[in-house]
């Protein structure tokens, strides 16, 4: 049964200095034939034009604010707070509806069951545009299954569950991927939704949106080898896609620190035994000299502990080797009674 009425739509753009490309979004958003959007506009304390752009179109803008905000997940978040559709869609600024009827054929196709819907998509890079097909339910756990751009949520599951702030790059799969595993459901519609502009955030952050979206595999599948079979543990390897220098600068800087370390201390304990941690433990090999992590387990030539052993061995520092949590652990380690100067914080 599909749905014949017309449900509130909230779309959500979040913004900062974005003044280059987000008139064609507000454009694309304005021009749909759709009678019943709600259009959220969240800015960043933008300092460029981005301001004046907004308040020219004001009158296509439900509700608008420009304040600091911690990342483009609290600022998606903010907009969740305010929507009051029935749907929600995120379209950042840069891209656009492919058609002026989008809205309206996403609507027309909506079964009456469906918790999720989405779409596929036009990839535009380098004047070339390509067609991208959702990969489907099938793919959960070997990528992003789904672009957001391309996806319409009931906005009462996305009130309950909002963005995780753990996951300041990859929160999407995350929301995504608890969706999946939830069992809520999921309708992919055969027609493109968004006209996708390459470059955006996470592509940008490639390197760190790859080990975030292993960690959150990890959580949600507790498959090692799932995860190394994923298109997320190649793309760190090889990717023909991102930004080679990027991704060199990124992964030399993570492997220079840890080789630093390693040639100033010969005992070193590690806190989390995810992909981050397995890897740091490659780099020291021997020179871990314990590790510590909340679901302890014993592997082939290292225990792990829990962290309330932690005062128990010797070490000379400690590394968090869990992204998105790291003051907090720093604060639960100092809490267990390890001085600050053992505990180190690496930056991606």
């Amino acid at each position: 049964m599909k749905q014949s009425n017309h449900p509130k739509v909230t779309v959500v753009t979040v913004t900062y200095n974005a003044e280059q490309y987000l008139e064609q979004t507000i454009k694309s958003v304005a021009e749909q034939d759709y009678p019943n959007i709600e259009y959220i506009i969240i800015d960043g304390a933008s300092t460029d034009g981005t301001i004046d752009i907004i308040k020219k179109y004001e009158k296509y803008i439900i509700y608008w604010i420009s304040e600091p905000d911690g990342g483009i997940y609290d600022a998606m978040n903010k907009a969740i707070d305010a929507a009051t559709g029935e749907w929600i869609n995120f379209m950042n600024a840069g891209d656009s509806f492919c058609e002026k009827n989008t809205l309206s054929e996403v609507i027309k196709n909506l079964d009456s069951n469906t918790d999720l819907i989405c779409g596929d998509i036009y990839y535009l890079e380098n004047n070339k545009k390509t067609y991208r097909k959702a990969k489907g339910i099938d793919g959960g756990f070997n990528g992003i299954f789904c672009c957001h751009q391309a996806l319409f949520t009931k906005t009462n599951i996305m009130k309950e569950k909002k963005f995780s702030l753990e996951f300041p790059i990859a929160a999407d799969y995350n929301f995504v991927l608890s969706c999946f595993v939830k069992k809520y459901n999921f309708q992919f519609i055969n027609f493109p939704i968004v006209d996708f502009l390459a470059g955006g955030f996470s592509e940008q952050e490639n390197f760190r949106a790859n080990i975030e979206s292993i960690k959150i595999l990890l959580d949600y599948s507790n498959d090692s080898k799932l995860a190394r079979e994923s298109n997320f543990y190649k793309s760190l390897h090889f990717d023909s896609n991102i930004d080679n220098f990027k991704f060199s600068k990124q992964f030399n800087s993570f492997y220079n620190s840890i080789e630093s370390l390693s040639k100033k201390y010969s005992k070193i304990a590690l806190y989390g035994y995810g992909t981050i941690g397995k890897t740091i433990h490659s780099l020291l090999k021997e020179k871990v000299s314990v590790i510590f992590d909340k679901n302890n387990f014993t592997i082939t030539d290292v225990d792990v502990y829990s962290p309330e052993d932690i005062l128990n061995f010797d070490f000379e520092i400690i590394i968090i080797a869990v992204l998105g949590r790291e003051l907090k652990i720093k604060e639960q380690i100092l809490n267990h009674g390890v001085n600050a100067n053992k505990i180190i914080v690496l930056q991606l």
